[in-house]
């Protein structure tokens, strides 16, 4: 049938920037008629309560970190401990690949397409005189040989960085995902990923991602989804 899912949120459970409830992430994602969320702490919520708070509620919350490394935010999906022991982009490839897990690179042309000044503000490309010129320029970075996929569609992102973030993935030949980086009620779900199979939790969420099972999408909360990538063929889309 497919599952929609706002891949990248925070509450103030785990992220000192947010003002997000737990319950007030629930409900909104129950409202919007989403299947979950992957819940992206920066700090990090502790496991055991974070799996005590998921297994009371009628929808999927998945558990995951977003660090700041050298290279920009990576979304990490499959540790159990604290996600601050980590200021290096192969740092948390290494963990991740201990652990099964996967790595996303969130937004990662935000402020691309500002206007010209002495510094950049995007942290991929922070020297403003070496700015990619196109996106296959763009997708020759380092951080795409070491992250598995890319966030494409980000809720916080102007349309043009999200498009751009499209040209990239479809150079490399990757799925990308989609997530609100709501710290709020406001905007859940303006970024989500749609999943071509059923996700129950962490174990089938892992299997999708790395299958390549998703789209992309934005809109979601609207009713107006937009999906960014082609559905397969025989994938029921859930009604809206």
């Amino acid at each position: 049938m497919g599952s929609f899912f706002d891949c990248h949120i925070h509450t103030r459970e785990g992220s000192n920037d947010s003002a997000l409830a737990p319950e007030e992430l629930v409900s909104e994602i129950r409202r919007k008629g989403l299947t979950g969320a992957l819940v992206t702490e920066h700090q990090g919520w502790a496991k055991h309560d974070f799996e005590r708070f998921a297994q009371e509620q009628d929808i999927v919350l998945i558990r995951a970190h977003e660090i700041g490394t050298e290279w920009g935010h990576i979304i990490a999906i499959g540790l159990d401990g604290y996600s601050a022991r980590f200021n290096k982009a192969i740092e948390v490839r290494q963990a991740l690949d201990e652990a099964n897990g996967f790595m996303i690179i969130a937004h990662p042309f935000r402020f691309l397409f500002e206007p010209a000044r002495i510094e950049s503000r995007n942290i991929l490309f922070p020297d403003i005189d070496n700015m990619p010129s196109s996106a296959e320029e763009a997708s020759k970075h380092p951080i795409f040989q070491v992250v598995d996929t890319l966030e494409v569609v980000n809720g916080a992102n102007s349309l043009e960085e999200n498009k751009f973030a499209e040209q990239v993935a479809r150079i490399l030949k990757k799925s990308g995902t989609g997530g609100s980086d709501a710290h709020s009620t406001q905007g859940i779900g303006k970024g989500s990923t749609f999943f071509h199979g059923d996700i129950r939790g962490e174990k089938d969420l892992l299997e999708a991602l790395k299958a390549g099972a998703f789209t992309p999408v934005e809109g979601f909360n609207r009713g107006e989804p937009t999906f960014y990538g082609n559905v397969p063929n025989g994938v029921e889309r859930p009604d809206l």
